[in-house]
């Protein structure tokens, strides 16, 4: 399926998003992203296991050519960013990739054993989380952009 060859992304869950970026850019050697917030419910309509939820995230993102190092504190109500960090502790959370047609990429996900656990839009697009660590290791985002992509 055309999509699942490019990896867009790799994100971290973190308990401090200020602390985890300036250790990041140390590291990396580059100055520190903006820290942004997720919009408020009513623009981003997201669902966390079917239900709607007010749960939002800090983030930043990392530019690191091919690949974004993107680094996500939960804030608000219930996602499955505060649930992997509630089980967890901090650790890398998923990977990203781009997909064409945002159903067809999760119903192929599904057929592979995935769940898709939350879903939401952003400005300029759409994400859907599917949590297929039992069979393929790995939660995957899928990210689909209504216009060319920004980030």
């Amino acid at each position: 399926m055309e999509g699942f060859g490019r990896l867009v992304q790799v994100a971290l869950v973190v308990r401090d998003i200020e602390s985890a970026a300036r250790l990041w850019a140390e590291l990396l050697g580059v100055e520190a992203p903006p820290i942004i917030e997720t919009a408020e419910w009513e623009e981003t309509h997201m669902t966390f296991r079917g239900a709607p939820s007010r749960g939002r995230a800090k983030l930043a993102f990392f530019n690191l050519g091919g690949v974004t190092l993107e680094l996500i504190e939960p804030i608000g109500g219930p996602s499955t960013w505060s649930e992997f960090l509630e089980r967890h502790g901090s650790g890398i959370h998923h990977i990203a990739f781009v997909v064409d047609d945002m159903e067809a990429a999760i119903r192929r996900l599904q057929e592979l054993g995935g769940e898709l656990v939350q879903r939401g839009d952003f400005e300029g697009g759409s994400y859907a989380y599917v949590d297929a660590r039992g069979s393929l290791g790995a939660i995957v985002e899928l990210l689909h952009f209504k216009a060319q992509r920004r980030h």
